[in-house]
């Protein structure tokens, strides 16, 4: 999971960074990333100023006299402060930054907000490991009688029980059903195929990179239709490169200069995104569409699938720190000061 740390002093952030990546049984593993992409926020108190709207102004980065406006409404995520809060502003969502047992509780009631993102990650990995036994067909995801997810393989769409857990998941049956039982109940959260898997394949640390993708020229086949808040500077990177020339991994690590371990990763995420292929003909045939799609990615990043917003500076300019699209969540927004999270 993805954790933003807004207005921390160096030595706090880097306490919380410590706490919030350790390892714990039955819990998913945090990491601290870039706040525009993150899943969850803790905010440092004393470096916010409430004017008594329903906004709040955060100084951040630390030290610095940046200031990040949030509203209200724009909140699609769960999130908490450190302790103190400002003069005037009251929030039961707190917490000790000094206590390692505050911010490890305060990361587990994120994860009982977030347990539907979490869920659609465990379904994400199982349909990386089974998919290629598919060609075609529906699917019904079932554990002890109940119906958990639908999988539409020639709509290449999916749907999951809401209320669905990691571990049902993990424990359940895959059966093929016939052509007819592909309807979705309204109770489903509906979802592609490929935006499941590539929440997987961008966040595990497993190697998924096909064998093929390590020895053969990759292509760009298209720009994936995912949130586009989720692609991170090397997906960015990847992809531009493969709009200018393709390339083998070893080559695209030399241009983009990171790690191959690194750039395998993201081409995996890429791959399972729908948006990479090894078959320069079928490249060629979508040349002119990528090359739109990325120019358009580019100028108005909105039109590719991002529902999010980005947030205001105080002097009404735009900020690098933005809100994300709320696809991946399917409760309502935790709003500030909220008492309970659902």
């Amino acid at each position: 999971m993805g954790l933003g740390l807004l207005g921390f002093p160096a030595t706090l952030l880097q306490q919380a960074v410590s706490w919030a990546g350790q390892s714990q049984p039955g819990w998913p593993l945090w990491r601290a990333i870039d706040p525009v992409r993150a899943d969850a926020w803790m905010i440092y108190g004393p470096a916010v100023e409430w004017p008594g709207r329903d906004e709040l102004v955060i100084r951040h980065p630390a030290g610095t006299d940046e200031r990040i406006t949030l509203r209200r409404t724009e909140v699609d995520r769960p999130l908490a402060f450190a302790t103190p809060l400002p003069k005037g502003f009251a929030s039961t969502e707190c917490f000790d930054a000094g206590s390692e047992k505050s911010v490890l509780q305060r990361l587990q009631r994120f994860e009982a907000w977030l347990r539907p993102l979490r869920t659609q990650f465990a379904l994400g990995a199982q349909l990386v490991d089974r998919v290629t036994q598919y060609k075609g067909g529906v699917v019904h995801v079932t554990h002890k009688g109940k119906l958990l997810a639908v999988i539409d393989f020639e709509r290449w769409v999916a749907g999951m029980f809401i209320l669905a857990r990691p571990v049902d998941l993990a424990m359940a049956d895959w059966i093929r059903r016939p052509a007819r039982a592909n309807d979705i109940p309204t109770t489903f959260i509906r979802l592609p195929v490929h935006q499941l898997m590539w929440l997987y394949a961008a966040r595990t640390s497993r190697d998924l990179l096909p064998s093929r993708y390590r020895t053969r020229t990759i292509h760009l086949r298209r720009i994936p239709r995912v949130s586009v808040q989720g692609f991170d500077d090397l997906h960015r990177e990847l992809m531009d490169e493969l709009v200018t020339a393709p390339g083998t991994l070893d080559a695209l690590a030399e241009r983009t200069g990171a790690p191959l371990v690194e750039v395998a990763h993201h081409v995996a995420a890429l791959f399972f995104a729908g948006g990479l292929t090894t078959d320069a003909e079928n490249a060629r045939l979508a040349e002119t569409r990528v090359r739109r799609d990325w120019l358009s990615l580019q100028l108005a990043p909105d039109e590719l699938g991002n529902d999010g917003r980005a947030v205001a500076a105080s002097n009404g300019a735009v900020s690098e720190f933005g809100v994300p699209s709320s696809l991946l969540h399917d409760s309502g927004p935790a709003p500030l000061g909220s008492t309970d999270l659902p």
